[in-house]
């Protein structure tokens, strides 16, 4: 039996006698409650802070770019492609994570809590299914845009005289990034989701 199926059958049995003890056995389950919302959600947000960062960083890398190499319109436009490619994965990703950091339980009944951990559920389930839908056409194009803009400005002769070792690149790039990206939705989303789905079925026990 897990901390909350006891403190909810403390709390059932002590209500209608102690009013005391039933308000300190209310607040305790909150106390147990937000942990373990808290402790799931945790997983989802440093997924959140580290793909935050990173996105700023390649913002800052394309911006170089196209700063350095103003001259060639190829390589500023595939700069400002890559650059708009991510604008709406940020914008989705600081909302979603506004919506869950201040996220509050109305009360300490259970209703609430329930419909607390219930909406953080949604918020982050939400999230993942953009997530995943969206990098099926994120990823290789932002990793086709990678390979060229490497090509094209380090190696002579640009990616039309390297074709066979662009599309290595590329080839190897998008398995990289699956990988890591199944990993990625292993640790901070499917785990934490599973785990508050969990928890939402406690309180109908």
């Amino acid at each position: 039996m897990s901390g909350l199926d006891e403190m909810k059958q403390s709390w059932k049995a002590q209500a209608e006698f102690e009013i005391p003890a039933s308000t300190y056995d209310i607040s305790s389950l909150q106390d147990i409650v937000k942990k373990r919302t808290k402790k799931q959600m945790n997983s989802a947000m440093q997924y959140f802070w580290a793909s935050f960062i990173l996105q700023n960083i390649v913002y800052a890398l394309l911006a170089n770019v196209i700063l350095r190499y103003i001259d060639q319109t190829e390589i500023v436009w595939l700069s400002i492609a890559g650059m708009v490619l991510y604008i709406p994965f940020t914008v989705m990703l600081i909302m979603k994570y506004r919506k869950m950091a201040t996220a509050r339980p109305v009360s300490a009944a259970p209703g609430s809590l329930k419909d607390y951990i219930a909406e953080q559920f949604r918020l982050l389930n939400s999230f993942f299914v953009f997530k995943k839908v969206y990098e099926m056409f994120l990823i290789p194009v932002s990793s086709a845009i990678g390979v060229i803009l490497v090509f094209n400005l380090y190696v002579p002769g640009g990616v039309m005289d390297h074709l066979g070792g662009a599309l290595i690149t590329f080839a190897f790039t998008l398995l990289s990034c699956t990988v890591a990206i199944v990993k990625e939705n292993n640790r901070n989303f499917r785990q934490p989701l599973r785990q508050l789905k969990q928890m939402l079925a406690e309180f109908d026990h």
